[in-house]
């Protein structure tokens, strides 16, 4: 684990830093217990629904993950390295530890999300999970409105639409717009365009991230 996990500074810095981005508490009420990091621990998951993923695998010890915040109310990002520890926790600004060990990415998201705004920090925060020792296992990332969301193998001139494909397409709720993040920077590509043949099928990359859009209901 990071020196944080043992000394308060560098994590305290860490929080002020978010706070000044724009952090909503809540107003009334004893949020003590919230606010305690280890009553943050994984929600229980069926084995249908872990092993939904096709070619995801649980994060582990030792792997090196990144997390990505986005807080829409004032546009801030953030992103925080870490490494699993051999009780399978990171530790995050102001929420502070989180067991994320055996977790898919996809899990590990919604654990983290539900921290922030459960404990009373944000009212709505986006959480992108990237873990660096996948990547290096030559794999691709899907999430969003997909069928199946998690890590998969990636294949020599694979494609966003065989990509999105091998993700179980796009669910009901997709409004078809797909976000392809590779090296920070997100290009958006229109699913119906790709199908006709009007626009380019961009190829995959290692490590890349497609997300599926969801439509405004």
């Amino acid at each position: 684990m990071t020196a944080s996990r043992h000394n308060p500074i560098p994590a305290l810095l860490a929080a002020a830093s978010l706070l000044a981005g724009g952090c909503l508490t809540t107003g009334s009420g004893d949020s003590s217990a919230n606010r305690n990091p280890s009553a943050w621990r994984p929600p229980v998951a069926d084995l249908a629904a872990r092993t939904g993923s096709v070619g995801a695998r649980p994060l582990r010890p030792d792997d090196t993950v990144e997390v990505f915040l986005h807080i829409p109310a004032g546009d801030k990002s953030s992103k925080i390295s870490d490494v699993v520890d051999t009780f399978g926790v990171i530790t995050l600004p102001l929420v502070g530890d989180i067991k994320v060990g055996s977790l898919t990415t996809s899990e590990a998201e919604k654990t983290i999300a539900s921290a922030y705004v459960d404990g009373g920090y944000y009212q709505k925060i986006d959480v992108t999970v990237v873990c660096q020792s996948m990547m290096q296992e030559r794999r691709y990332f899907v999430e969003g409105s997909v069928r199946k969301n998690g890590s998969f193998t990636w294949t020599d001139n694979l494609t966003l639409r065989s990509a999105i494909i091998n993700a179980g397409g796009v669910n009901d709720f997709a409004n078809r717009i797909i976000e392809l993040t590779r090296g920070g920077v997100t290009t958006k590509y229109d699913l119906n365009q790709i199908e006709r043949g009007t626009v380019e099928d961009p190829p995959i990359q290692p490590g890349d991230i497609l997300k599926a859009q969801e439509r405004w209901l």
